[in-house]
């Protein structure tokens, strides 16, 4: 009975140690495992990085003295008040070419820009000096003073600054005299017509010229309103 009674002590305390065992495997493999299986936070992609484009600065060339620029091409009568409505003008091939009524020479600057000469060179009827040599493409370029425009003179009808006046130009009509206020429009049918009737007279070969116009034909010149 004593010897059963052992056996039975014995099998219970060798039942408690395997068991023992065995939970304290569990447990650290359980440890392991989790160890193992440690969920980690998903790094954040870096942001690539982009380079700013570099903008290179525009070359800019010196302007010439003067107006900066001798323009090719611009409007004349600009905002016209006639039927007729606005002129194409070509600066370049009247001030390079020889545009001149005979066609052997380059029409001069003081021909359109008649104030940019010298006093002692003005003839009747003009009389505003602007300048003190004549203007030339080369003494432009020289100099720092600018060209000023026809409608800095010869204004519209009804559009004349308070503090200027509308030249005038006095002319025998027959026997007596008639004096004309040269308003913009007059200003340039005089200097243009007169120039192309002359040239009509000398070359008559450039009536069939396309583009060119004498006095009589306004609608070559002007694009209607």
């Amino acid at each position: 009975m004593k010897n059963l009674t052992k056996l039975i002590v014995i099998g219970i305390f060798a039942f408690s140690a395997v068991c023992l065992l065995i939970n304290n495997s569990i447990s650290q493999n359980g440890t392991t495992v989790l160890a193992q299986t440690e969920i980690k936070p998903t790094p954040t992609p870096e942001t690539p990085k982009t380079e700013t484009p570099k903008t290179e600065t525009p070359k800019t060339e010196t302007p010439k003295a003067g107006d900066s620029t001798i323009p090719k091409t611009f409007t004349l009568g600009k905002d016209s008040l006639s039927e007729y409505g606005e002129v194409a003008f070509n600066h370049e091939t009247h001030a390079s070419q020889k545009y001149s009524p005979d066609g052997k020479s380059v029409v001069g600057c003081v021909e359109c820009h008649h104030t940019d000469q010298p006093k002692s060179a003005l003839k009747p009827p003009l009389f505003t000096s602007e300048r003190d040599v004549l203007l030339t493409i080369e003494t432009f370029q020289k100099s720092s003073q600018k060209v000023s425009q026809c409608r800095t003179c010869h204004f519209q009808d009804g559009n004349v600054p308070d503090d200027k006046e509308m030249p005038k130009a006095t002319y025998k009509d027959g026997d007596k005299e008639t004096t004309k206020e040269l308003n913009n429009e007059l200003a340039y049918h005089i200097n243009c017509n007169t120039c192309h009737d002359e040239a009509a007279k000398l070359r008559p070969e450039l009536k069939k010229k396309s583009g060119f116009a004498t006095t009589k034909d306004c609608t070559i010149c002007h694009k209607e309103n």
